[in-house]
């Protein structure tokens, strides 16, 4: 159990969800542990040929890396990993700087280990703490450099041989160090890309067997809802009184309702699954558009709102695309745009734009703030719960209109402000069918 705990302070245990603080810890223990080792191994080779000389420098080089390895011990106690970071760069600038500013200054290839600061600031703290890292290093550098002859020469006799083995220490001692960062480093991203993974698919196969069932159960609800409006239809044409027929229309309103939901559920489990094909037939625009305006016509009238419909006749014409796509897309837009508007007019204009045919529909309905637009877009999401009390609704037919428009490669966008309307762009790249497509058609 202690030895399970020692390995729990010299490498810390993963935080779930939270890959870049694990990372961060584990390389700060790491680093830390192999700082400190580094740094006595090499002061105590070099003890004797240096305590005579440099007595201060020499006892700071062997007792000042111990701090090191009490940087995870203190890293497990507190879990502050910014203030042990912040504490450990210190720690590591002053050693540097110490024996350089009174060993031989710019001259003194201990400077060489300070290149590793700004590297570590960036991983262990922020990328602020990084750049100050760096200035501070280049401050440091240069200006040990122009103050080169105020500062203690390197020892005499420093020939060529010694300034050699030395600057071979330093460097393999750098060497190692960022070597084992950068390994830490590149083993700590591959495991955090494989739990990733196995996440993301994870999350595909319960979304798979989601879109599945909601496809089974709406064709499994679809059955016997067909079933209630044929009797329905038939009590219809039977002998009833005033109040049962109101009853009747009541039931068959409640059940035309649930089953637009149930297709709208299917439509989505299907876009979802990738199941949606999307077909390049010729068309008549105006059919489309018209049947559009004939569907959503009535239930305007019925509110007390105007339905303009404005189809130029330049764009009167055969296109290549999907017509029931389109149609659904059209029918969402003006039945949101009708649910949504107490008074004045809801209008849908057919423009050509940038290769593209637009179908822009806008009303003079309650509108909603620029922040809470893309959240129409999202799945059973309304504005705000009392929208969707106020008006009903399951909040997947703009969803659907956007997943159709992106199949068939365009985009739905919306304009609108609160109060002031709501103007919903299909912009859609229908081309124009040839001779030999009008034919067919």
């Amino acid at each position: 159990m202690r030895r399970l705990q020692l390995f729990r302070i010299f490498w810390p245990h993963a935080h779930d969800g939270d890959v870049l603080r694990t990372t961060r810890e584990r390389l700060l223990a790491a680093m830390s542990t192999i700082l400190g080792i580094l740094a006595i191994t090499t002061t105590v080779v070099s003890f004797s040929e240096m305590v005579g000389d440099y007595p201060v420098q020499t006892y700071i080089g062997l007792f000042g890396p111990v701090l090191f390895l009490l940087a995870p011990v203190a890293l497990h106690l507190t879990g502050r990993i910014q203030l042990i970071s912040g504490l450990v760069l210190t720690l590591v600038y002053v050693l540097i700087m110490l024996p350089a500013a009174t060993i031989g200054g710019a001259a003194n290839p201990v400077i060489l280990y300070l290149t590793g600061l700004p590297i570590l600031a960036t991983f262990l703290i922020n990328a602020r703490a990084g750049i100050v890292g760096a200035a501070l290093v280049i401050v440091s550098v240069i200006g040990m450099y122009f103050a080169q002859d105020a500062l203690p020469r390197l020892p005499g006799g420093f020939d060529e041989a010694r300034a050699a083995n030395w600057n071979t220490i330093t460097l393999c001692v750098l060497i190692t160090a960022i070597s084992a960062f950068v390994v830490i480093f590149q083993s700590e991203m591959q495991s955090a890309n494989r739990r990733l993974d196995s996440a993301r698919k994870a999350a595909h196969a319960g979304n798979a067997a989601k879109s599945q069932f909601l496809a089974n159960m709406s064709h499994e609800i679809r059955t016997p809802m067909n079933g209630i409006l044929g009797m329905i239809a038939l009590l219809r044409s039977s002998k009833l009184d005033e109040t049962q027929a109101s009853q009747i229309e009541i039931i068959e309103r409640s059940s035309e309702m649930l089953l637009a939901l149930l297709n709208d559920v299917l439509d989505m489990s299907k876009i979802e699954s990738g199941e949606v094909t999307i077909e390049q037939v010729p068309f008549e625009l105006r059919n489309v558009v018209d049947n559009a305006r004939d569907l959503h016509g009535l239930i305007a009238e019925a509110k007390g709102l105007t339905l303009r419909v404005d189809l130029p006749r330049a764009l009167n014409a055969t296109y290549i695309g999907d017509p029931l796509r389109l149609g659904q897309i059209l029918n969402n837009l003006l039945s949101n745009a009708i649910k949504f508007t107490s008074d004045g007019e809801v209008a849908l204009a057919v423009r050509a734009r940038r290769g593209n045919i637009v179908f822009a529909v806008k009303d003079s309905g309650i509108g909603i703030s620029p922040d809470q637009a893309e959240r129409l877009f999202l799945p059973f999401t309304q504005a705000d719960s009392t929208t969707t009390r106020k008006y009903g609704g399951s909040g997947l037919g703009l969803a659907i209109s956007r997943r159709l428009c992106r199949l068939m490669g365009g985009e739905l966008t919306l304009s609108s402000s609160p109060g002031r309307g709501a103007l919903f762009e299909a912009r859609l790249p229908l081309r124009r069918a040839g001779m030999f497509d009008a034919a067919v058609a």
